[in-house]
């Protein structure tokens, strides 16, 4: 799911709280919160593990405790590590409640390379200059982000050193 198809979207509680969501909050990666408002304008803090499902509305259980994060807001600059600005972040895709990808400008990056905070660093990271194959059948393809998550699946799959030779 993309992120930007929640903003503006009806929120719902179990008791009958209602109003819409106006930004996201983030921490670790993970989205911890959801800012809404009411029909007077009053903001509310919906925690993300209390959303029941999604849907035309967004149907929650109240909760009174507060949860803490950085909030996330498209549009925001993004720039790399050297201060060279890369464009501006369109969207988020998510899976349950984890960041996966930022369409920045016209390119996407993966998730967790992101500092967010007033503007979004792009962390340096490397890319793979070729595919890496195993018995016929490529892993990864040319130009995929060395990340963690790229790095455990190669390790499963007994592709970790071809990994990251090809990276160099």
């Amino acid at each position: 799911m993309k992120l930007s198809e929640i903003y503006g979207k009806r929120v719902l509680s179990t008791a009958g709280k209602e109003g819409y969501v106006l930004s996201v909050n983030v921490s670790g990666g993970k989205i911890v919160s959801l800012v809404c408002a009411d029909e007077r304008e009053r903001e509310f803090t919906v925690d993300f593990k209390n959303v029941l499902k999604t849907g035309e509305k967004i149907i929650f259980n109240e909760s009174v405790e507060e949860s803490v994060g950085v909030p996330i807001r498209l549009g925001k600059a993004c720039f790399d590590e050297n201060g060279g600005y890369l464009g501006n972040l369109r969207d988020f895709t998510f899976f349950g409640d984890r960041l996966k990808t930022a369409k920045i400008g016209k390119k996407n990056y993966p998730a967790e390379i992101l500092i967010a905070g007033d503007v979004i660093i792009v962390k340096r990271v490397s890319t793979l200059k070729g595919d890496v194959v195993k018995d016929g059948e490529t892993l990864f393809k040319k130009g995929t982000f060395v990340t963690d998550d790229v790095l455990n699946e190669a390790a499963a799959a007994g592709e970790y050193v071809q990994t990251k030779l090809k990276t160099l």
